[in-house]
């Protein structure tokens, strides 16, 4: 609850930030542009992250119980396990 308070509060403060010019990116190009940029980099790094997680949690989980209901997740852990 709390980690998601500090997310919510952070992004608003860099999307202030963003929208006055005051990062180096929206001072070179539009505001908008810096702004589609920085949830672009959010959501890829939340994917990144997620998968991070499921690659250090799963091994010690038999991967038959999940084969059927997440074959992508099944897909990558037989290939790095």
């Amino acid at each position: 609850v709390i980690s998601v308070g500090l997310l919510i509060f952070s992004v608003v403060i860099v999307s202030a930030l963003i929208f006055d010019e005051q990062t180096s990116l929206s001072s070179d190009v539009h505001p908008a542009l810096a702004f589609v940029a920085m949830w672009l980099a959010l959501i890829w790094l939340s994917m990144v992250e997620g998968s991070q997680a499921s690659l250090v949690g799963l091994p010690p989980v038999d991967r038959e119980l999940y084969k059927e209901s997440h074959p992508i997740a099944y897909k990558i852990c037989a290939r790095s396990h």
